[in-house]
């Protein structure tokens, strides 16, 4: 089957989202698989240098609804030379590309495949009366929904899709990037953390992630673990707040906020790390109101890191709770910090528990394997409709 993806989030947009079409579009046979995406600072640098039939549309920042009108309109005149040449389409997102999804249909009678990350049904998503129509006709419409996790599946079924609509394609990771590697020099050396156990976030700045909760529970964990340091990686809209925690929990000499990191430095943080942790939970308040699976604790475990996710979402199948890291009640501090001190204080355990996240990641996350699911599955399903 001849495919189209057409998606705001494509590299060099860097986003889970993102890496996640990168990945499996990796995989498919380039001839047959075709891509329409943004055109944002360094796509020509990124084109260049991956093998994959990528066409760029100018793109706005879709800050307001007129921007949003004009980039569904962009990306619907974009799509039509390639009517003919393609059988389906792939839409990134419920909104943003599923309005060009129905149409396509509704004009060209072909199908077209929904992708979901969780959070979409939620009154928090649909804000209207006619956003829940917009996304009711998508849904309904949909050939396949593609999903992220057995809770995002869950999700879609509990808001009326019948389980033969719904594909579950679990993120993966590459694991000849991220795996176990010498701690870098220069910034053991730039952070003096020779001597010290490291925790480590890495995420977009965001309420539902659950830096907060760590901030919170640091003080605990110094009792105990005195010479630690938290590193930071990432940026978003929670960064003033966390910054300001810190200050008043006087933990500024103990927390490092990196910023923005490209995907290739991901590997670099991981391996200065002696846990990872980020204690996700759900936010009803946000249209960015759930962890659909959480792919930063497999690149972790791939590093042969022990991790510590909440429980929530679909962080429960990302973490195999006791084996591979744990899970907590992301609003409980003391759990929080007590789970943190475990695995400092007993290297033997986070060993075990890194190594089996790293044999996990092997043979269960591969990307090849899930761009083969994805064909097969895809195939199978829209020969019965």
């Amino acid at each position: 089957m001849k495919t189209l993806l057409i998606s705001n989030d494509f590299p060099p947009v860097v986003s889970g989202i993102s890496t996640v079409f990168y990945y499996v579009w990796k995989n498919l046979p380039k001839e047959e698989n075709i891509i329409l995406a943004p055109n944002v600072n360094g796509s020509l640098v990124f084109d260049r240098k991956n093998n994959l039939q990528v066409t760029r549309y100018p793109y706005l920042t879709p800050n307001s609804i007129f921007p949003k009108l004009i980039n569904n309109l962009l990306m619907f005149l974009y799509i039509l030379p390639f009517v003919p040449r393609v059988d389906g389409l792939h839409c990134g997102q419920i909104l943003s590309s599923g309005v060009c999804g129905l149409i396509f249909k509704k004009l060209f009678k072909k199908p077209y495949f929904l992708w979901a990350y969780g959070g979409e049904t939620t009154p928090v998503y649909i804000k209207s009366r006619w956003s829940k129509f917009l996304v009711e006709k998508i849904l309904d419409n949909a050939n396949i929904i593609f999903t992220n996790s057995k809770f995002t599946s869950k999700e879609f079924l509990d808001y009326g899709i019948p389980r033969e609509k719904i594909i579950e394609i679990i993120p993966a990771v590459d694991c000849k990037i991220f795996k176990p590697l010498p701690k870098c020099s220069d910034l053991v050396e730039k952070l003096k953390i020779k001597e010290k156990k490291t925790i480590l976030t890495i995420s977009r700045l965001a309420e539902r992630k659950g830096h907060d909760i760590v901030l919170k529970a640091l003080p605990l964990v110094l009792k105990s673990v005195p010479d630690l340091n938290y590193l930071i990686v990432g940026d978003g809209p929670y960064k003033t707040y966390l910054m300001e925690l810190c200050q008043e929990l006087k933990l500024n000499n103990v927390v490092t906020f990196f910023g923005f990191a490209h995907d290739e430095d991901l590997v670099m943080y991981y391996n200065l790390c002696d846990v990872f942790v980020m204690p996700n939970r759900e936010i009803f308040n946000s249209t960015d109101s759930v962890e659909g699976f959480g792919i930063t604790f497999i690149e972790a475990n791939a590093c042969n890191k022990p991790v510590i996710g909440g429980r929530s979402g679909g962080a429960i199948e990302a973490v195999k709770d006791g084996v591979t890291g744990f899970l907590v009640d992301s609003q409980n501090v003391k759990e929080v910090a007590h789970k943190i001190i475990s695995l400092l204080q007993n290297e033997e355990l986070a060993k075990k528990m890194g190594e089996e996240g790293r044999r996990r990641a092997e043979r269960d996350f591969s990307w090849e394997k899930r761009a083969y699911e994805m064909i097969e599955q895809l195939e199978q399903k829209t020969l019965k409709t």
